[in-house]
């Protein structure tokens, strides 16, 4: 018998797929590598991110300190070129209320600086835009440009920020001790950058209608007399220069009550605070407005001045400010005996020559 002799088996791989297996082989590594880089640099990035977070100053206020605001300075840039800077500052008197103390002395709208004040807490840096102040001018808060605002409680300042401009970012800002430029998000501009006669109280006066025991108009055309009785009004008429008061004929107690919402409510429309009484006709008033309260609990008088545009300049009792009013307050001042008066229907003789052919019919 022939022996077979056995030949060795040929394990060799080709070539061709010896590359193929390299290739996937570097690919996996590559990917490993490339992944491992990736998750580094999200790493780094958000390791950085964290170090910029934190180095951001803090703006943190307290709704205690935010209780002890008793003053604040506003220093308002001029609103175009050539315009002037304006100083305001605000003092809190009691509990609640709050006077302008400059340019002018004068009564504060308290809930505009409660609002505003309340503002400062959602107030926060979200990020640094420049950390070089020669960046002010270009941001609006270099000293000419900027609004500045200081919030004192007592000695300690609680709050001093500059505002320049506002962007997409958030509202460029300017903190004391730091020469950059920060965009802080939660500024409202529009409870900041009032100018002065925005932080005035423009309530003259309020009442309630059923408070009210009579009104006396004194004008060019005589004096008119309402006397609440009960529901109803005693409506009288004197003419100029006399006291012989008679009924008012055809009275409508609907146009008084007009009158009545046009004051129990009074505001200003504007200050004359650069005015003397001479300059707007308030220096001899023509014209005198008096609601007496029930039990002689309170008087509120109204002089009148002169018109401007459609306001008309006045004053109250108990004070030299002078005010104006829009002219649907304004106008009461010289009416005459029709304004109160029931307004008689035009006839009209064709309706009137229809309905007698109806009758005829």
């Amino acid at each position: 018998m022939s022996e077979r002799i056995s030949q060795p088996r040929d394990n060799t791989m080709p070539t061709d797929k010896k590359l193929l297996i390299a290739i996937a082989v570097l690919v996996v590594l590559g990917g490993g590598v490339f992944f491992q880089r990736q998750k580094q640099s999200a790493d780094l990035a958000a390791h950085s991110l964290d170090n910029a977070m934190a180095a951001l100053p803090k703006i943190a206020i307290t709704e205690d300190d935010l209780k002890k605001i008793d003053k604040i300075e506003i220093t308002k840039p001029p609103e175009s070129e050539g315009g002037k800077t304006e100083d305001i500052v605000l003092v809190k008197k009691g509990d609640e209320d709050w006077d302008l103390e400059k340019p002018v002395a004068a009564k504060a709208s308290a809930s505009n600086v409660k609002s505003m004040i309340d503002n400062l807490k959602r107030l926060e840096v979200k990020e640094l835009i420049d950390s070089s102040k020669a960046s002010y001018p270009k941001y609006k808060l270099s000293d000419d440009k900027a609004l500045h605002t200081v919030f004192y409680k007592g000695k300690d300042v609680a709050f001093d920020g500059y505002f320049g401009e506002d962007g997409s970012r958030g509202q460029m800002t300017r903190l004391p001790g730091k020469d950059a430029v920060y965009a802080v998000k939660g500024y409202s501009s529009y409870l900041f950058n009032r100018d002065s006669k925005g932080w005035r109280e423009k309530t003259i006066f309020k009442f309630e209608d059923k408070d009210i025991a009579k009104i006396t108009l004194e004008n060019e055309n005589g004096t008119f007399s309402f006397e609440k009785s009960g529901e109803d009004w005693k409506a009288e008429f004197a003419k100029p220069k006399t006291k012989a008061f008679k009924d008012i004929e055809k009275f409508d107690k609907t146009k008084l009550q007009s009158l009545v919402s046009a004051y129990k409510s009074l505001s200003a429309n504007d200050f004359g605070d650069d005015k003397k009484p001479g300059d707007v006709g308030l220096d001899a008033p023509k014209e005198t407005l008096t609601f007496d309260m029930k039990e002689g609990t309170a008087k509120y008088v109204v002089l009148f001045g002169n018109v401007e545009g459609s306001n008309r300049w006045a004053k109250r009792n108990g004070s030299d400010e002078i005010f104006n009013v829009s002219s649907w307050a304004g106008d009461w001042a010289t009416a005459n005996l029709d304004k109160f008066q029931k307004t008689e229907e035009k006839k009209d003789d064709k309706k009137d020559d229809k309905k007698k052919d109806d009758k005829k019919k």
